[in-house]
């Protein structure tokens, strides 16, 4: 919004500007477009293939000379799908060159601190947002980067904190939790990553190896969060899975919180799939650095006599 407000300032139309995104961001970005949408601001979805990925011929097909902003998650908040970020930067910048503008990348690294490099200058963004919470920082505080060509104008109103783009009266410690835990996570994320990943493989090895009808949502290896593993179990009332699961110890989910809660369907999956079955019947499993092969084989165990158990009830 404060991108597009500083170019609606400068003497522009919302209706001549366009801005691009996917189908599977979170509802923070996704609610945030359709507020753009009702604004008149053009947003336009490109596709994502079967792992989550940007199409970048689509792409392409979708940049324009009225193109002024793409938002993308760095690492996918659902299925972990880990974008090509030089990639889309680089389309990005072939079509500054040709139509004389400048397209301003926003990437969404609220997943990303732990598992992935988030320094600034290898993003290759114009707008990083991160998550304090999402890498055992202080809940509630989050952070936003931008580049000296990025304009912003403020979209709430009060004080002058924050350079004058964020009124109100700043929360020092959690400051200081956040710039700790962003620290510390990007410290030795490769080497976390590298471990974790390995537990994952193994865990999604044994998940679709024991249950019956699981199918793995999102990417391989290297194009997916080391810390995530989604699967669809067809048929499989997985919101009470998740229960029984919880009841057992197993803290698991479905899609996103911030998605809404109780039944309904991943969009995420819907998107890359298109089977509703497999959209309403997904659990997402986000490891830890300390979650071992043990813990996802006892979780199994636990979640296969569910399934036997409702198979005899049914």
């Amino acid at each position: 919004f404060g991108s597009i407000e500083f170019l609606k300032r400068e003497g522009r139309d919302y209706s001549d500007m366009e801005v691009v995104t996917t189908k599977i961001e979170h509802p923070s970005i996704t609610e945030a477009m359709s507020q753009l949408e009702r604004l008149g601001v053009i947003v336009k979805y490109v596709e994502v293939n079967e792992r989550g990925l940007i199409i970048l011929e689509d792409l392409r097909s979708k940049l324009s000379a009225k193109t002024v902003l793409v938002s993308c998650a760095y690492a996918n908040s659902e299925i972990g799908a880990v974008q090509p970020l030089r990639a889309i930067k680089k389309m990005m910048a072939e079509f500054e060159s040709n139509f004389s503008t400048k397209i301003l990348f926003h990437v969404d690294a609220a997943q990303a601190p732990l598992w992935l490099n988030c320094q600034f200058e290898s993003v290759a963004a114009d707008f990083l947002v991160l998550d304090a919470g999402k890498c055992c920082g202080p809940k509630g505080v989050g952070v936003l980067l931008h580049s000296r060509r990025a304009k912003l104008v403020a979209v709430n109103y009060g004080g002058g904190q924050e350079a004058g783009l964020r009124a109100g009266t700043e929360n020092t410690a959690s400051i200081a939790g956040a710039a700790r835990a962003f620290s510390l996570a990007q410290k030795d994320w490769k080497e976390r990553s590298g471990q974790v990943g390995e537990v994952r493989n193994r865990g999604i090895s044994i998940l679709l190896e024991n249950i019956s009808g699981a199918v793995l949502n999102g990417g391989i290896a290297e194009d997916r969060l080391a810390n995530n593993i989604n699967v669809s179990i067809p048929g499989l009332d997985t919101e009470y899975a998740v229960v029984v699961l919880d009841a057992k110890g197993f803290a698991v989910s479905t899609k996103s919180a911030c998605a809404g809660a109780g039944g309904g369907e991943s969009m995420v999956v819907r998107e890359i799939s298109a089977d509703p079955a497999r959209a309403k019947s997904t659990i997402r499993i986000s490891l830890g650095p300390d979650t071992t092969t043990g813990q996802i084989e006892s979780m199994v165990n636990v979640l296969k006599k569910h399934m036997e158990m409702m198979k005899t009830v049914s």
